[in-house]
């Protein structure tokens, strides 16, 4: 709408021709009519993304509250990043070969052999010289890429502009400024490339984890690939944890990676990696651990 409304005006010439004298005709009267309608739809849609933006915002504080890492998909569009989700949670979430096929984030859970999880959001998918009204029309739904703890750039790699749009999205990516988080290169459609196993060479040269997200193949590789990153994205900490703060300690089991437990008569001892904001709350427990060997 807001690409046509300044084009009207070469759509009404016809009805201009009609116009005689002094007396405007009723190709002029239509074009406002139409702008203004134009321009009433436009408010409406504005503030139905509001809506959904406020909507998402209290679906993201609620999931904060529940400690698993989020891990969102990115790429361009038609990459496989629906495929993949499907793939790894079993939803049942539209994957078509057309622009724009997922416009609704969808968020499922993951779970790892080592019996870690994570939450797995799909995304829209990019396109190359995104318009900026179009990037604001996808924010509600690119917003959940900020609060993310890892992003999954899905690349289609069989595709042969594939460096063209790895590029675009890397733009996109900066103008919603999310370079802080870490990022995970994840090369899809393998299996569809004339020589896989030098693309599997060249993968493992740019740190990337070549999968097939149609067949599954490589998907247990994918899960080693995030997991590792979410352990970097991490705080290690040694803490002494009171007993009456055992919620937190089951906590930390869920989210964190304990490496040893020991229980002493103060309370449990840890040696764990811990997102930020939980090694934050263990600050001044680790002050009690201090002295210890």
């Amino acid at each position: 709408m807001e690409y046509q409304l300044p084009r009207l005006t070469k759509m009404w010439t016809h009805l201009e021709r009609q116009s005689g004298g002094k007396v405007k005709g009723m190709g002029e009267k239509q074009i406002e009519v139409d702008k203004r309608i134009l321009r009433n739809q436009i408010g409406v849609l504005r503030k139905e993304l509001e809506s959904v933006r406020k909507h998402r915002k209290q679906y993201r504080n609620r999931r904060l509250s529940v400690p698993v890492p989020v891990v969102s998909l990115v790429g361009y569009t038609n990459a496989g990043k629906s495929t993949l989700l499907n793939q790894l949670t079993g939803a049942d979430v539209l994957a078509e070969d057309k622009l724009f096929a997922t416009l609704d984030p969808t968020t499922r859970r993951v779970q790892m052999e080592n019996g870690k999880e994570f939450l797995l959001t799909d995304t829209v998918g990019f396109i190359q010289k995104l318009p900026t009204t179009l990037v604001a029309a996808f924010r509600a739904t690119l917003e959940e890429i900020s609060e993310s703890s890892l992003l999954v750039h899905v690349v289609d790699i069989s595709h042969p502009m594939a460096e063209q749009q790895i590029n675009a999205v890397d733009k996109v990516l900066s103008e919603l400024d999310v370079s802080s988080i870490p990022r995970l290169i994840v090369w899809n459609k393998v299996d569809n490339t004339s020589d896989p196993q030098k693309i599997r060479l060249q993968a493992e040269e740019r740190d990337a984890v070549c999968i097939s997200a149609l067949s599954g193949d490589g998907l247990s590789e994918f899960c080693n690939a995030v997991n590792d990153k979410l352990k970097d994205s991490m705080v290690w900490v040694e803490a002494l944890v009171p007993f009456e703060n055992g919620d937190l300690l089951s906590t930390i089991h869920q989210v964190g990676m304990v490496v040893k437990t020991e229980y002493t008569e103060q309370g449990t001892y840890i040696k764990a990696h811990v997102p930020l904001r939980f090694a934050r709350l263990l600050t001044p427990m680790r002050q009690l651990c201090v002295s210890r060997p």
